[in-house]
């Protein structure tokens, strides 16, 4: 008997109708039709939305997680501390959240009083303020393209003659179609408010995920690393340790520098060009940010929104004052700034980074492109281990 189970085979006999059966099963799976994928993209995305939050802190920690380490080994320092790291931990949580909030609430202020040329700290009532005021400046700005392209007869819709459309059709209603109409639009204010009040509370609780993830993640980390070791063996665990290395050696400082620089690029630009009289100066200088993010898009982004804003409003001589001013911005950030954030990055070809972000943004738009280039570095690092394991002769 035992010669006949180790018979070649019958193993493979036993193979070939395990294969037959999982086909089949598959086969009358997919023969439910789309109502079955609906039922499982469904859960998928209820399990997204539950472990969100999760997700979520767990990206807060990664982005903090150098800043609250520098204040621990500033701590440790200490004489007293030494003997209490837990408290170390806990005190150097709370200080990189403090400063984190500080420095967001001195940078709104410092944006705000260059707005409205008052200097004092910021309170909500401003922040609805400034709401309003980039708000308006949208608004402006896109009349001003507006009335532009209609010289060359080029009709966008007018934003005032949409609201009163919209108007009229409201008041216009009856019956059973107003029912309707008042329906759909309760159920999409519903849905809105539920939008706003998940939001805030995905964020609130991922704060809290972050929180407890930057206190305790070297016993995080050391209980993962067992399980792992343990279900997938020393050398399978060796291989997931070195892709792990890799996927933070290529994420963490191109993340961490690009949303830093992207920060300080949207702050500084408004700040300057609205010293300089630019119009539009806030629109400007958050474009830049967004713009930033993506590799050799910011300064595109600052040289046409400056040059189209003073041509809109006809300040022919603002040009070259904003060209400046953004040239030198570009400058200091592009030889200084930019390279320390991105001090501990990938070294990419440009080449590939312009083809990684043209895949990135094919497959996930915006956020394909800002993920696009640490994605490319990483499978070069693969790719390159692969060819020193092939030269080695394995």
């Amino acid at each position: 008997m035992k010669k006949f189970w180790d018979d070649k085979y019958t193993k493979i006999a036993i193979l070939t109708v395990i294969t037959v059966a999982a086909s089949y099963l598959a086969i009358l799976l997919l023969g439910q039709g789309g109502g079955f994928l609906r039922g499982v993209f469904l859960l998928l995305s209820w399990i997204l939305d539950v472990v969100s939050p999760l997700i979520l802190g767990l990206i807060f920690a990664y982005i903090l997680l150098p800043v609250v380490n520098f204040f621990n080994a500033l701590l440790l320092r200490v004489p007293l501390m030494k003997k209490k790291p837990g408290i170390c931990r806990g005190i150097s949580v709370f200080t990189t959240f403090f400063s984190l909030f500080l420095v967001i609430f001195i940078l709104l202020s410092l944006i705000f009083s260059t707005i409205t040329s008052n200097i004092h700290f910021i309170s909500f009532d401003d922040l609805k303020l400034m709401a309003e005021y980039i708000g308006v400046q949208t608004v402006n700005f896109y009349n001003e393209i507006r009335n532009s392209l209609m010289n060359y007869d080029i009709v966008l819709p007018d934003i005032d003659s949409i609201i009163s459309s919209a108007r009229h059709q409201i008041t216009s209603i009856d019956g059973k179609r107003g029912t309707d109409i008042a329906t759909v639009f309760g159920n999409g204010l519903l849905g809105a408010f539920n939008f706003v009040k998940n939001t805030v509370g995905q964020f609130f609780f991922a704060i809290i995920f972050s929180i407890y993830f930057l206190y305790d993640n070297k016993g995080m980390g050391a209980y993962w690393s067992r399980v792992f070791n343990a279900l997938l063996g020393e050398k399978l665990y060796g291989y997931f340790r070195i892709c792990m290395s890799d996927l933070d050696t290529c994420f963490a400082g191109y993340i961490r520098g690009q949303l830093a620089d992207a920060l300080f690029m949207a702050i500084v630009v408004t700040i300057s060009l609205s010293v300089a009289g630019i119009p539009y100066a806030a629109l400007i200088g958050i474009a830049t940010g967004i713009g930033n993010l993506i590799p050799y898009v910011g300064p595109f982004v600052a040289y046409f929104m400056t040059i189209t804003c003073c041509l809109l409003k006809g300040e022919l001589k603002l040009i070259i004052i904003g060209v400046i001013i953004v040239f030198v911005i570009q400058t200091i950030d592009g030889n200084i700034i930019n390279p320390k954030l991105l001090s501990n990055s990938i070294d990419v070809h440009p080449v590939l980074v312009i083809v990684a972000l043209l895949f990135g943004g094919a497959i996930g738009g915006l956020l394909g492109m800002l993920l696009a280039v640490p994605v490319a570095a990483f499978i070069r690092i693969q790719f390159e281990r692969l060819v020193k394991f092939r030269e080695s002769g394995n």
